[in-house]
C-alpha cells in the first residue's frame, strides 16, 4: 500500500519536480508525505564531524591567525526550503513531515526508506542540449541499494496518464506487477504490459497468469508479449505505448558492457522511472 512517501528533496529543479508526481500520488491514495534533506558536510564522516567541527567563531579566529582572509558564509536556506515544500504539501492537502540528516543523500535515503512504501528523487543533474545524461554517485548508490520501490522523475513534470510495465517472469518481476497494478490503480490510468525475455512456448501461459493477477486491481490493461530486450522497449514507451511512466524490476545482475532495461531507462529523457528491487 503506498500510504507513505519518502520525497528527497534539495529545493532543485528535479527535486520540487519530483514532489509534485509525489503528491499525485499521495492525493489519490491518500498518502503521507515524508521530506527529506540530506545535508553532506566536508569529510569522510559527518556524523563526526557534526561533533568535531569547529564553529564560525572558532574558525575565524583560526584563519586570521593563519593569515588566511575569508569571507562570510551565506546564510543556510534549507530549513527555508523545506518550510515551502511542507507549505506546497498543505496547500494540496496532503499530510506531511519534513526533516534534516547529514551525511551522503544516496546513503542517508537508502538507509531511511525501510520504513516507508516508496521513495521518490529527482534526476542528479539536468543534462546539457547533445549530452546524455548523467547518474550521479547519488542517485547511483540507490539505484544498487534502495530496498524499496524506487521512483526516479524526469525534470519537467507531467501528469502520468498511463504507465508501462517491463515485465520479466521472475520474483521481482511479479513485485514490479504489483506496484504498478496499486500505483494505476490509485491514480485510475491504464496499465501497458511489455512482457520481454520470454521463450514464445510461454508467452501464452504468462499472459494468462497476468491477467487472473490483474483482476485484483482493476484497471484497464494492454498486453504485448515481444520479440525484445527491456533495453530495446524503453526507448519506444512514449512513441509507440504513450506511456510517460515505465515501471521495471531490478535485474540481478546488471553488467557494465550489456544493455539494459535500468541503464537505458536512466538514459532516456522525460520518462518517470519506477524501479522495484
Amino acid at each position: 500500500m503506498l500510504k507513505n512517501i519518502l520525497v528527497g528533496y534539495d529545493d532543485s529543479r528535479s527535486a520540487r519536480a519530483a514532489l509534485q508526481q509525489a503528491l499525485d500520488i499521495a492525493e489519490a491514495a491518500p498518502a503521507w508525505i515524508h521530506l527529506v534533506h540530506a545535508e553532506e558536510a566536508v569529510g569522510a564522516d559527518a556524523e563526526l564531524l557534526l561533533l568535531s567541527e569547529p564553529g564560525p567563531v572558532e574558525a575565524a579566529l583560526a584563519a586570521a591567525e593563519a593569515g588566511i582572509e575569508t569571507e562570510p558564509d551565506a546564510p543556510p536556506d534549507t530549513e527555508q526550503a523545506l518550510d515551502a515544500a511542507v507549505e506546497v504539501c498543505h496547500n494540496a492537502n496532503v499530510p506531511c513531515t519534513s526533516r534534516q540528516v547529514f551525511g551522503r543523500a544516496g546513503e542517508k535515503l537508502a538507509q531511511m526508506s525501510r520504513l516507508y512504501n516508496l521513495l521518490v528523487v529527482g534526476e542528479s543533474s539536468e543534462p546539457k542540449r547533445g549530452q546524455r545524461h548523467h547518474i550521479g554517485s547519488n542517485l547511483r548508490h540507490l539505484l544498487r541499494h534502495c530496498p524499496i520501490p524506487l521512483m526516479v522523475c524526469a525534470h519537467n513534470y507531467h501528469a502520468l496518464d498511463a504507465a508501462m510495465l517491463i515485465y520479466r517472469d521472475d520474483a521481482a518481476g511479479g513485485r514490479a506487477l504489483s506496484l504498478a497494478g496499486e500505483l494505476c490503480s490509485t491514480l485510475n490510468i491504464p496499465l501497458k504490459i511489455a512482457v520481454v525475455e520470454m521463450a514464445s512456448e510461454h508467452q501464452d501461459r504468462i499472459a494468462a497468469e497476468l491477467k487472473n493477477a490483474l483482476k485484483a486491481f482493476h484497471v484497464e490493461s494492454e498486453l504485448q508479449a515481444l520479440d525484445r530486450s527491456g533495453a530495446e522497449v524503453v526507448p519506444l514507451a512514449t512513441v509507440e505505448w504513450a506511456a510517460r511512466c515505465v515501471i521495471m524490476s531490478y535485474a540481478p545482475a546488471i553488467w557494465p558492457w550489456a544493455p539494459s532495461a535500468v541503464r537505458t531507462a536512466m538514459g532516456t529523457p522525460n520518462l518517470v522511472r519506477f524501479i522495484v528491487p
